[in-house]
């Protein structure tokens, strides 16, 4: 079994997430989403091959959908490192080229 590892970004992003629907619903909504997100997590340092490629991001990135959000991620050594979370909807190279 491989581990997960979170980046800073995507930590940063995380709180980003919960902060936003614990002020638009409330902190059980916000709690739910991010345990979910962490169950994907879970899931991708089971199975690191599930998410779709993006090398037009950099090699070896993937990309894995969990309900509305995209989890990016690359496999390390031993683990998978969960590199950003952010809701589909937004422009995603532009979120990941301000690095």
């Amino acid at each position: 079994m491989i581990r997960f590892c979170i980046s800073k970004n995507a930590l940063r992003e995380l709180d980003e997430i919960f902060v936003y629907w614990a002020r638009r619903a409330s902190l059980e909504v916000a709690d739910r989403l991010v345990e979910a997100l962490e169950e994907h997590f879970a899931l991708l340092g089971e199975a690191p091959g599930i998410g779709r490629r993006c090398d037009e991001i950099a090699a070896g990135v993937r990309c894995f959908p969990a309900g509305k959000y995209l989890i990016y991620y690359r496999k390390a050594r031993g683990s998978v490192e969960i590199l950003h979370v952010f809701h589909g909807a937004r422009d995603q190279a532009d979120l990941i080229g301000r690095e």
